[in-house]
């Protein structure tokens, strides 16, 4: 057997941390996607009077851009945490998942000690 490989077992995966990992993750995409784009139609709006008061009522863009993401957020944070639930009934029920990972550095014990890799 090769000694560089091993296998874990994934039993569980934590639906709150993941939840709020997915969510925060979301959040800051929406925010990178989203300020440009309000920008960008903010610019276009001010060239164009024929927008209409559709937009005055979202603030010009700027509600959307500060709304848009928390409720991405927010959606995204209940729909991991229910999905996470799932996937955690059926890794109890199907005995878990087998992960395999190849060994190909220090591991953590290995860090400080005298090794001859530390040393080129």
């Amino acid at each position: 057997m090769n000694n560089n490989k091993f296998t874990l077992k994934l039993m569980r995966v934590d639906p709150v941390k993941y939840a709020t990992i997915a969510a925060v993750a979301t959040a800051l995409i929406m925010l990178v996607i989203f300020v440009p784009m309000m920008l960008l139609f903010s610019a276009i709006g001010v060239a164009s009077d024929d927008l209409g008061s559709g937009a005055a009522i979202f603030g010009g863009g700027l509600f959307i851009t500060i709304l848009a993401p928390i409720f991405y957020g927010v959606l995204v944070f209940i729909i991991t945490l229910i999905t996470t639930a799932i996937l955690n009934f059926i890794l109890k029920k199907t005995g878990g998942l087998d992960i395999d990972f190849e060994k190909v550095g220090l591991g953590i014990s290995q860090i400080g000690s005298d090794n001859p890799r530390l040393e080129q």
